[in-house]
């Protein structure tokens, strides 16, 4: 019971201001783990390139990298993502008790001990030099990949929650997310990801709230200023989502959507250190390891 409530309060502060304050002293607790990210990120090679892309992350909070990715890992997150999507009726099944009903998470199953193996190409897509080139120029030191999801959204009704309200993700003071879609998403029938920019965003100001209603959007900010990515397969793109007020999965009865997320964060974590999430042998290079793991492993 005190646990829950230490967590509850945590849960609020690090939705207030005070969140900024707590992750810079936990950083100067560690700050040589944090020089050694940032030297780190120095010997990253950037091109012009990256170098846009990031900075029209900084400003708008998203940004198109499709056309800067490796085109064979997108093919192969495709192959992989076609043979999940084959057996996703069945998770689904499993999965009705969840509170995201309108999800069925696609990567259980490849979890080994709560690890996901590097070499899947489902980890492959987060740490490949593109992104970590873009995202050195947007954290400014080597990102952490805190983890990689796979979701098949499925209509679920009118009555929406959750994600499918607006919210900002409060993982972290800086939270940088890589969506790839696995279906095609040519209508908002198929629960596109939806999202305001950042300087759009910002008008909302703090809220102790963590969703939002299109009502309170409309009113705030209008509702014509958002942005839905509607896009075919394999469209890829970052968003501030600590940043960015964003919804998704309104998926309309028969159609579905699946999506591939990868989320980084800086270091150290602000929530306390979970188990690893990536099963590493230790033959990793340092990059590669401070890329997947906590600076204590």
């Amino acid at each position: 019971m005190f646990e829950k409530l230490i967590y509850r309060i945590r849960w609020h502060i690090y939705r207030t201001p005070f969140a900024g304050l707590v992750k810079t002293c936990k950083r100067m607790m560690i700050w040589g783990r944090i020089r050694e990210r940032r030297l780190l990120a120095e010997t990253v090679m950037r091109t012009e390139l990256h170098e846009k892309l990031a900075q029209e992350l900084k400003e708008n909070g998203y940004v198109d990298i499709s056309a800067a990715l490796d085109a064979s890992l997108l093919q192969e997150l495709d192959r992989a993502g076609k043979q999940k999507l084959s057996a996703a009726a069945v998770r689904r099944f499993e999965q009705k008790s969840t509170y995201k009903n309108y999800w069925t998470r696609m990567l259980d199953e490849d979890m080994r001990e709560g690890q996901l193996d590097p070499q899947s190409p489902f980890v492959r897509v987060a740490i490949q030099s593109d992104v970590v080139s873009i995202l050195v120029g947007v954290y400014e030191e080597i990102p952490r990949l805190d983890y990689v999801l796979l979701t098949l959204s499925n209509y679920s009704g009118e009555h929406y929650k959750v994600s499918q309200l607006w919210h900002k993700d409060y993982d972290d003071t800086k939270v940088v997310k890589l969506f790839i879609y696995l279906t095609d998403v040519p209508s908002l029938d198929d629960g596109p990801f939806t999202f305001f920019s950042g300087p759009d965003s910002d008008k909302l100001g703090f809220s102790l709230k963590s969703h939002q209603s299109d009502r309170v959007l409309d009113a705030k900010i209008g509702l014509k200023n958002a942005h839905s990515v509607i896009a075919p397969k394999l469209t890829a793109f970052l968003v501030d989502t600590s940043r960015c007020l964003h919804m998704g999965s309104r998926v309309a009865e028969g159609h579905r959507r699946s999506l591939y997320t990868a989320t980084y964060i800086s270091s150290p974590r602000l929530y306390p250190e979970p188990p690893p999430k990536f099963a590493l042998t230790g033959a990793e290079g340092r990059l590669l390891r401070l890329l997947l793991t906590g600076d204590s492993q």
